[in-house]
C-alpha cells in the first residue's frame, strides 16, 4: 500500500506500531499502520482515499474506551486526535472538530461564559467519541446540546445532519451502528455564571480524584458496564457498580486484570495484564450479577480485535 500520497497532509505515519500506546489501557498488539490526523481535512482526506481504494481502516481518537486484543488488527488504524483544541465560536454555539479532548473543550466552554458542558470535566477522550457514545455524567448528556454534525459516509459522502438523525440515547447513538465518521460538531450552549462554572469544575475534577483511577498509575478503559436502566420512567438508573459491589466483584481478578478498590464497575490494569485477561474478568463480572440479580449487564468498552471464547455470531472487528 502506498501512502505517500497522503505525505503531503502533515499526517503523521508510523508502520507496524502497536496501539497499546494509543489507548488509555495500555494495552493491544501492533496494527499494519498508524496515520495520527489532527484537523477535519486531514481526516476527511485521508478517510476517502482508504475508501476509495477499498483499504479497510480502523479509527480510533483518544483510546480511552477500548480493549484491543493481544495480536492486534490486521489493518491501518486512524486515529483523530488534535494536540490543542479546534474550536470555533459563533455566538453560543462552539464548532469543534472529533478530535478535540473532551475535557479542553469542557475548559474552552466555561472560559467563554458558556453553560451546557461543564460536567464533561474531566472524562477523558475525544469530543468525536463522546458524541457517537453520547458520554455524560450527573444525569447530563453531549447529546442534550448536540445542534449539528458534520458526518462522512462509509461512501465517502459529507453531510450535514441534526441530532434526529442520531437517535441519542443514554450512553449510545446511532453513529455506533452506521459506521458514519464524525468530523465535526456544532454544541448550543447557553450563557452562563463563568465563576459558578469554574467552581463546578473544580468540584468535579475533584470527585473524579477521590473515585476513578489515574490513568497513568491505573490504566484502565474508565467505567466498563453500563448504569442499569430504571424499571419506569420515574425511575433513575441505578449505578452498575452497586450490583458488583453487592454481588463480590471487587474481590475478582483474572491474570493482570484486577477491579480498582475504589470502583466495583472499573478494570485496572496490573503487572502481566493482558487484553485477554480484560476480557475473561469482564465476563465473570456480567455472570456473577447475571446470578444474583437476573440482570444482563451492557458494556460501555468495546472489544477490538479478536479474543478466545467471544460468541461466533460476532463478525465485526469492533463489538
Amino acid at each position: 500500500m502506498n501512502l505517500e500520497i497522503l505525505e503531503n497532509l502533515d499526517v503523521v505515519i508510523q508502520y507496524n506500531v502497536p496501539l497499546a500506546e494509543f489507548t488509555t489501557f495500555h494495552l493491544g498488539g501492533p496494527c499494519k499502520g498508524l496515520i495520527q490526523c489532527q484537523t477535519p481535512l486531514q481526516l476527511e482526506t485521508v478517510v476517502t482515499y482508504f475508501i476509495n481504494n477499498n483499504f479497510p481502516f480502523l479509527l480510533i481518537g483518544g483510546g480511552s474506551n477500548l480493549v484491543i486484543s493481544d495480536q492486534g488488527v490486521n489493518c491501518y488504524v486512524i486515529r483523530y486526535l488534535s494536540n490543542t483544541p479546534i474550536i470555533k465560536r459563533d455566538g453560543n454555539d462552539l464548532i469543534v472538530s472529533g478530535s478535540t479532548i473532551l475535557d479542553d473543550l469542557a475548559q474552552y466552554a466555561i472560559e467563554c461564559g458558556l453553560e451546557g458542558l461543564t460536567y464533561t470535566s474531566g472524562i477523558p477522550g475525544t469530543v468525536g467519541g463522546a458524541v457517537v457514545g453520547n458520554a455524560g455524567a450527573f444525569g447530563k448528556q453531549v447529546g442534550d446540546v448536540t445542534k449539528s454534525v458534520t458526518l462522512l459516509t462509509k461512501e465517502g459522502i459529507k453531510k450535514h445532519v441534526g441530532p434526529e438523525e442520531l437517535n441519542f440515547q443514554y450512553r449510545d447513538s446511532d453513529l455506533k451502528k452506521t459506521g458514519d465518521i464524525l468530523l465535526s460538531v456544532c454544541f448550543g450552549l447557553t450563557p452562563g455564571d463563568k465563576i459558578q462554572m469554574q467552581n463546578e469544575r473544580h468540584e468535579l475534577l475533584r470527585i473524579r480524584h477521590e473515585k476513578h483511577p489515574n490513568l497513568k498509575t491505573h490504566p484502565c478503559a474508565g467505567s466498563f458496564f453500563r448504569n442499569i436502566e430504571p424499571t419506569s420512567k420515574a425511575g433513575k438508573r441505578q449505578a452498575a457498580g452497586w450490583f458488583l459491589e453487592q454481588a463480590g466483584g471487587s474481590k475478582l481478578k483474572y491474570g493482570g486484570a484486577v477491579i480498582f478498590e475504589k470502583h466495583a464497575n472499573i478494570i485496572v490494569k496490573s503487572d502481566g495484564c493482558c487484553a485477554q485477561d480484560v476480557y475473561e474478568l469482564s465476563k465473570e463480572m456480567m455472570q456473577i450479577v447475571k446470578d444474583q440479580f437476573n440482570l444482563d449487564l451492557v458494556r460501555e468498552v468495546r472489544f477490538v480485535g479478536s479474543f478466545k471464547g467471544i460468541p461466533t455470531q460476532i463478525k465485526d472487528i469492533v463489538w
